[in-house]
């Protein structure tokens, strides 16, 4: 809970960053969605917007924070760096989805979404920037430079968003189309779908795979995290 607490006063006295980070979803989501572009534009591009805020969002710190030998000071007074990562990426995405509320406020209004609409779009917002910062945070782990992190967190981002079917219609029966009901983005894709083309939305049967693959990451997190950050405890 150190950890937690900690992050969360650092977010909140950047305040330069704060307010950056908020402001510029505004900024890039506002020509979007008023534009009266194809709602199938739309929709990707927002589905992308959430997706590379979340992993950048974590991967670029934790490179950061592990170069200037931080995170090893955490892990020598004994915290587990498996849970040492979980901790974090719970409190970047709880921050992220905080920092984007005025942007969803806003893609809510302009849509006219109604109430099960609205609090569905939120809650696979939520679950999608949970997802991004466990995929940020495994691509960090692999990448030995901020550069690397950047590189690394975009296309593993990208990747999934192609998997989920964000960018193609998956032909039936093929492998693509076997994977794409399992990715964490899927839902988030599903949800903006409802609101901004009316789309069928999320079921309950929709959520079983991605919920399962992100315990996977959270288990990938956790073991990764002795190995990332381990060395620093021997």
């Amino acid at each position: 809970m150190t950890i937690m607490k900690a992050e969360w006063r650092l977010a909140i006295r950047n305040k330069r960053l704060l307010f950056f980070n908020i402001l510029v979803p505004i900024v890039f989501i506002a020509p979007v969605i008023l534009s009266g572009a194809p709602g199938v534009h739309v929709t990707v591009i927002l589905v992308v917007l959430f997706a590379l805020f979340s992993t950048f969002g974590s991967s670029i710190p934790l490179i950061r924070d592990k170069e200037s030998g931080l995170l090893q000071r955490y892990v020598m007074t004994g915290v587990n760096p498996g849970f040492l990562l979980l901790q974090r990426t719970l409190t970047f995405a709880l921050i992220d989805f905080l920092q984007l509320v005025p942007a969803q406020v806003l893609i809510i209004i302009v849509t006219g979404s109604n109430f099960g609409e609205m609090s569905l779009f939120i809650a696979m917002v939520l679950l999608a920037l949970i997802a991004g910062n466990l995929f940020g945070v495994l691509a960090a782990s692999a990448s030995r430079s901020i550069a690397e992190g950047a590189l690394f967190s975009s296309l593993l981002a990208l990747y999934m968003i192609h998997l989920a079917g964000v960018f193609r219609v998956a032909v039936p029966g093929s492998w693509v189309s076997i994977l794409e009901p399992w990715i964490p983005f899927r839902p988030l894709y599903l949800s903006v779908r409802t609101i901004v083309l009316g789309a069928e939305p999320v079921m309950g049967a929709d959520l079983a795979p991605p919920l399962f693959f992100i315990l996977v990451l959270i288990m990938g997190t956790y073991f990764r995290g002795k190995v990332f950050l381990g060395a620093a405890n021997r």
